[in-house]
């Protein structure tokens, strides 16, 4: 339910509209009625409401005056203006502050309303796509972390150089051209590191609640890394300086450095970090564990280096080899880099659905459900390899039409056929089910239901029949939604809602 404020200095005007209307009827309560702005700023600051409505010229604070205080605040207000003929200027002024309604005196019972609910419409949208803000931030968070903690992994155990090894998440991460900031805090002890990151998961759940943090640590030292950004380091930096830790002895010191790219910042670091046997990485202030199984990587190395040859019956060793780790934060590590790398050079993978399942991988927390998972999932990422390698041109092609086309209720592969082809469509039928080994109607069906989920990701609010217009199902949603169903075992509906973890 919304809050709705009232104030203006006539008793009657406040008390009668909040009288005149059935407020709750439209999912609005009126929280108070104040006499000046004064009264209206205090309760402001202590009742957060949603929407304003405020004469213009109140004595001790005006309504104006009001609205520039509240605008220098982060509280996210909808104002609308309640004015005399002759004060339209002072209305206009408010404009400067995003006031977009206001009201001239006298006014009816549904123009207040009609003004109340545009504001509560803009307040929904707002609130709308501050979920999808925050969903795009879950997921773009849950992927670097993936990615970063994969470099280190890989620096830390692969023969090859940091150059080579960023080839493979260029796609994700901006080594090249970001600045990065890098504090080492030194003389903390393992001990003392779940306090150290609880304290700094409460500071910056409060005051940096948008900034993607990445923390190393090694024997009684960490290294806490982030992008450059303005003022944040610098409080950062004495967030540091007073930490206090009930279980040590000895004060924390921290130096911290500038770097201009996060390539640099990992170039300078790794070799530090990579005598120690153990090195814990912080994903969400969650510490992981990355060993050095030096031999199942080798394994990996070798048999994955033979999967990007063309040799799919390596397949079956990797998975064996997956299902043999009993470590579940090594296996983690392991699967997040190496399905980063298979999906870094496939077209048919979407980096949205990639980073949906990383997530989905890092929350469960059963070893034997998360080799299921993973083993699924790269026989799923290998088959899809092995298809794209064998492919002729004719059936990239239709996967490119497609791609493009697929908001095309009409899609057909006759249509194709004859119209861009210009071959033959039962030739083209039968060379598209000989080489992908399905019909093309099953694989127009999966691309849409694959774009479907990964339109649902970017923007879970969005209506079941906007989306299924975007695939090609627009002119008919209950089929749909049936389609849906039998593709991936539950409705849109439902799909939507197991994405609000």
């Amino acid at each position: 339910m919304l809050k709705l404020l009232i104030a203006d200095d006539e008793r009657i005007i406040r008390e009668t509209i909040s009288k005149i209307i059935d407020w709750k009827k439209y999912d609005i309560e009126v929280i108070g009625l104040c006499k000046n702005g004064i009264e209206a700023y205090d309760m402001i600051l202590d009742e957060s409401p949603d929407i304003v409505l405020t004469d213009i010229r109140m004595p001790g604070m005006s309504g104006l005056d009001l609205i520039r205080e509240v605008h220098q605040t982060d509280i996210p207000i909808q104002f609308i203006i309640l004015s005399g003929y002759g004060e339209f200027e002072y209305a206009k002024e408010a404009m400067h502050y995003g006031v977009k309604q206001y009201l001239l005196k006298p006014c009816n019972e549904t123009q207040i309303l009609e003004c109340v609910l545009e504001c509560k419409k803009d307040h929904d949208r707002m609130m709308r796509e501050r979920t999808m803000l925050q969903k795009q931030f879950t997921l773009y968070d849950g992927m670097l972390h993936n990615v970063i903690s994969s470099v280190i992994n890989d620096c830390l155990n692969e023969k090859q150089s940091l150059d080579e090894i960023v080839l493979h998440y260029e796609q994700y991460v901006d080594f090249h051209t970001t600045g990065y900031h890098l504090f080492y805090v030194y003389y903390l002890e393992f001990d003392s590191l779940p306090e150290f990151l609880q304290q700094l998961k409460v500071y910056v759940e409060k005051e940096m609640s948008q900034v993607i943090f990445y923390g190393i640590y090694v024997k009684n030292t960490f290294l806490l890394f982030l992008q450059n950004s303005s003022g944040f380091c610098e409080n950062i930096h004495n967030f540091l300086k007073n930490v206090h830790l009930s279980g040590q002895k000895v004060s924390l010191e921290i130096q911290d450095t500038n770097y201009p790219s996060l390539k640099i910042l990992l170039s300078d670091n790794t070799d530090r970090i990579m005598r120690f046997p153990m090195i814990y990485y912080i994903n969400h202030f969650h510490v992981t564990a990355i060993c050095n199984y030096d031999r199942v990587i080798f394994q990996i190395q070798q048999l994955y280096q033979r999967l990007r040859g063309g040799d799919s019956e390596k397949s079956d060793q990797v998975a064996e080899i997956l299902r043999g780790i009993d470590n579940i934060d090594f296996l983690k590590q392991l699967v997040s880099s190496l399905f980063l790398k298979m999906s870094s050079n496939s077209q048919m993978l979407s980096p949205v659905g990639l980073a949906e399942w990383l997530t989905q991988m890092e929350n469960e927390e059963n070893l034997d459900s998360l080799k299921d998972m993973v083993v699924n999932k790269f026989m799923e990422l290998s088959s899809i390899r092995e298809t794209e390698a064998s492919i002729s041109p004719m059936i990239s092609q239709i996967y490119s039409y497609v791609d493009t086309h697929l908001e095309d209720s009409s899609l057909t592969l006759k249509q194709i056929a004859e119209n861009y082809l210009f071959i033959n469509v039962d030739y083209v039928s039968k060379k598209f089910y000989k080489e992908t080994g399905q019909k093309f109607s099953q694989y127009l069906t999966a691309m849409r239901i694959a774009r479907a989920k990964q339109l649902i990701a970017q923007n879970p609010e969005e209506p079941v029949k906007n989306i299924a217009e975007q695939v090609g199902c627009g002119n008919n949603p209950q089929y749909f939604s049936q389609l849906f169903k039998k593709q991936t075992g539950i409705t849109p509906t439902d799909y939507i809602a197991s994405l609000g973890h």
